[in-house]
């Protein structure tokens, strides 16, 4: 793990999520782009089509990670949201955000959401996976304890970046719910135990992204602009963040049946994609 933290000179910024995010985004950039290329798209707009997404991502993950972890903070200081120390994004509310930052693109130029959407998703859900990497590297995201093999102990301090110095001044997240739940004491320099459930995700990611490249090899010649694509890549996602809710160190209060606010909107939109899949393989089945 390389937990960073990024020293401006003028500003100190903790656990900076923002170098593996930027990675992210750039490695599905260059992906989406080489698609564009090959399946036919309107490169001219590919540009724009990004910048409107990227725009939508950064605005959705940020309000979305005070919205629902800490509104407490913003209904305090709505600022919070514009500085540059103030940590919080969330890959839910970021994907969403890109989501409806390509639509209106799509709607200002009078092209086919659906069609789009289909050619980035590999792109998308392969940069997802490498934004996780960045998470489990940085050390948030993590779980809650566990005995098994695949338990990971994070590091409690970060290191100074461009001196790349440790500084002992500041403890992860990871390290501070351990401690907050008695699982190690104050001399320890690493966490307990903890679900890696930055990278179970991630591998929920490619699997989700072989699904979609297999779809799409079926149905792209035919039908460009089906919506299918959208969906298994929408609700494959809700469902896969669902579940992984469970384990995660820092899930939200509980609202009904051991589930949270966030859960319950994704399996109802999981479950949504799946009722909307099945329709739309009957009627395509019926059609012949």
């Amino acid at each position: 793990m390389f937990p960073i933290h990024l020293d401006l000179g003028f500003n100190q910024i903790y656990f900076y999520e923002g170098l593996y995010f930027l990675i992210s985004i750039v490695i599905g950039a260059y992906i989406g782009y080489k698609r564009f290329k090959k399946y036919g798209g309107k490169v001219e707009l590919y540009d724009g089509l990004i910048t409107w997404s990227i725009i939508g991502a950064l605005i959705g993950a940020r309000l979305s990670h005070y919205l629902f972890w800490n509104l407490d903070l913003l209904l305090q200081n709505p600022g919070v949201l514009f500085s540059l120390s103030g940590a919080g994004n969330s890959i839910t509310g970021g994907l969403v955000g890109g989501m409806v930052g390509g639509l209106l693109f799509t709607r200002k130029h009078k092209i086919n959401y659906f069609e789009y959407f289909s050619l980035l998703s590999p792109a998308i859900l392969f940069a997802q996976a490498v934004g996780r990497v960045g998470c489990f590297l940085n050390g948030d995201a993590h779980g809650v304890a566990t005995n098994s093999f695949l338990g990971v102990h994070f590091p409690r301090y970060g290191t100074m970046v461009p001196g790349f110095e440790t500084d002992y001044s500041i403890s992860s997240p990871a390290w501070q719910w351990s401690y907050q739940h008695g699982l190690v004491d104050a001399a320890s320099s690493v966490s307990a135990a903890l679900h890696p459930t930055q990278l179970y995700e991630m591998a929920g990611d490619l699997i989700l992204m072989g699904i979609v490249l297999w779809v799409f090899n079926k149905i792209w010649e035919n039908n460009k602009r089906s919506p299918l694509i959208f969906f298994i890549h929408t609700g494959g996602y809700a469902l896969l963040r669902f579940a992984l809710e469970f384990i995660r160190g820092d899930r939200e209060f509980i609202a009904f049946a051991n589930m949270t606010n966030l859960q319950i909107a994704l399996l109802g939109y999981g479950l949504f994609t799946i009722f909307y899949a099945i329709r739309f393989y009957n009627k395509q089945k019926a059609h012949g």
